[in-house]
């Protein structure tokens, strides 16, 4: 079947997949020097990164695989070397509007079908700035210079498609937190002489305290040298007092 009467039943008979499910994309290409097109249907997955940083490259991966309608090589085919560049389209973000990358493809004859890679697609973009938009598909070329397409295909849906998000944080916004601060000086400085006092406290032996369970002696048995000798004198006292008592008495007996 040729590629005008595929085009043909294409516009006549679009295919409802391409409706029904947001992920398939409808394509337009057109071959250089021609005025030929082909409608083609390809369902397009996109594998968002989820860590993309400001200033650092970050990859959004592309697979296609075709649903109704495969794109067939042109009449002159084409060159043994010819890629796919796939693109993706953002929105959103301040500065970044696509990514672009390169999958290689396997030999293709005269009117064959141009068989899309196999392998992820790796497109390419570098933010400058940070916040949240969203990717969707967007157009493919084939060829063997990105600026020298020999294929062209354009999206015809776009608003069909769903978008994923995408977030792009600032530098240093993904680092892990950085640990507590140590207390500061002055707070050390309150701290440390209430712990001291307290060990000290707590270490030293008790001085002039009754037993637990004693009763109090009234300095009796702590009593030092000092106070014995008081106690002696007034033994002597007691004595003199009582000798000049009995000799009194005695006297009087003799009178």
């Amino acid at each position: 079947m040729s590629a005008a009467l595929l085009a043909l039943l294409a516009l006549c008979c679009p295919p409802v997949q391409a409706e029904a499910a947001a992920n398939v994309v409808v394509y337009q290409c057109k071959y250089t020097g021609s005025t030929e097109t082909q409608i083609v249907t390809i369902d397009v997955e996109l594998q968002v990164p989820t860590s993309a940083v400001t200033g650092q490259q970050m990859t959004i991966g592309w697979r296609g695989a075709y649903t109704e309608l495969a794109l067939l090589a042109p009449e002159q085919e084409l060159p043994a070397d010819a890629k796919l560049y796939a693109y993706a389209s953002i929105k959103g973000i301040d500065g970044l509007t696509s990514a672009t990358g390169v999958g290689t493809l396997p030999p293709v004859g005269t009117d064959e079908q141009i068989q899309l890679p196999t392998s992820v697609v790796e497109l390419k973009t570098t933010p400058n700035k940070a916040g949240t938009g969203t990717v969707q598909p967007a157009a493919i070329n084939f060829g063997t210079k990105p600026t020298e397409p020999l294929i062209e295909c354009e999206v015809q849906n776009e608003t069909a498609l769903s978008a994923a998000p995408l977030t792009i944080a600032g530098a240093g916004q993904n680092e892990s937190p950085s640990p507590s601060p140590s207390p500061s000086p002055s707070e050390s400085a309150s701290e440390t002489p209430t712990e001291s006092a307290t060990s000290s406290d707590e270490e030293a032996p008790e001085i002039g305290k009754t037993p637990i369970g004693g009763a109090a002696t009234g300095a009796g048995g702590d009593a030092g040298p000092d106070g014995r000798t008081f106690v002696l004198v007034g033994l002597l006292v007691v004595f003199a007092a009582s000798a000049g008592l009995v000799l009194r008495r005695r006297g009087n007996h003799a009178g």
